[in-house]
Order: C-alpha cells, then structure tokens, then sequence
C-alpha cells in the first residue's frame, strides 16, 4: 500500500540529494532520519484509518469513538508484530491471515520492520540510524505491501 505523502518526499529528497551531490553527507543522514519519522507516522494513520474503515458499520457512536481511542492506547508501534497483536484483538483468525501473508513475503516484513527499527533507534536509543537514504527507499519499495496484508486481513469476512 503505498502511500501519497510518503512517495511525494522520496522524490523530493532523490531529486535533492542528487541535484546538490549530498549523497554520503550529513545532509542525507539528516534527510534519511526525517524520512524514517515520516514513514512511521504515515504507517500508523493509515493502520488507524483502515480500524476506523473497518468500524464504519457499527452504527453507535459511542462505540466508534471507543474503539479508535483504544486503538490509540493498545497500539504504540508499527511494527508487524504490533499490527498483528492488534489484529488478533479483531479475532485470532484476523491475526493467522496477516501471519499467513507475511509468512509468504518474509522479506518484505524484514524491510518493511527494518524501517520501524531504525525509526526507534532515533527516537529512543542511538539517536541516529546507520541506514542511508538509498537503502530506507528500498526498505519502503519492497515493504510498503505489508500494509496491504493488514489491510486484507482486518477487512477480511471471517466474522460477518
């Protein structure tokens, strides 16, 4: 699932690394930090969004506006393990489809979590990641599909 905001500033930021020759400077490290911020950020409100997509048939109010503040609470991280702990909340068999998809892509998931673990690094541990720009864009090209796998399986009938 790819996402606007997201596709929008890697082409910006290739379009600049490339234009002032910054690959390899601190630019690109300062560049490549923001990028991974933004990737978890966008990650988290489409996981949010696609909960409230799948709410959009409960007709109580109420209970809507409940379930979304407690998505707020239950999930901190957009890791895959995180998505699927917050799918098995919806039902285990919501969880074993994600689990099953992701089983089938493995690489994805490793890129797709290796955006997530260099996001945390920056922002809880090391202060920094390792990872360049061109290596976060590969992360994001082979990974975003990890979101459609949690998409497929939160809105998949396996209830209704």
């Amino acid at each position: 699932m790819r996402i606007d905001h997201i596709e929008e500033t890697l082409e910006k930021c290739t379009e600049h690394l490339s234009s002032a020759s910054a690959y390899g400077t601190e630019i690109e490290s300062l560049l490549t930090q923001s990028l991974l911020v933004l990737m978890c950020v966008e990650f988290e409100r489409k996981i949010k969004a696609l909960v409230q997509e799948q709410c959009s048939s409960v007709t109580d109010t109420s209970i809507k506006v409940f379930i979304i503040s407690c998505v707020g609470v239950v999930f901190r991280s957009a890791g895959s393990g995180e998505m699927a702990g917050l799918l098995n909340r919806f039902g285990s068999t919501h969880k074993e489809a994600f689990n099953q998809k992701t089983k089938e892509n493995q690489r994805a998931v490793t890129y797709y979590d290796n955006i997530v673990t260099n996001r945390n690094r920056i922002a809880h541990s090391e202060g920094s990641s390792n990872a360049t720009f061109q290596e976060v864009k590969r992360f994001y090209e082979e990974g975003h599909v990890v979101l459609d796998y949690f998409r497929e399986a939160l809105l998949s009938n396996a209830y209704h």
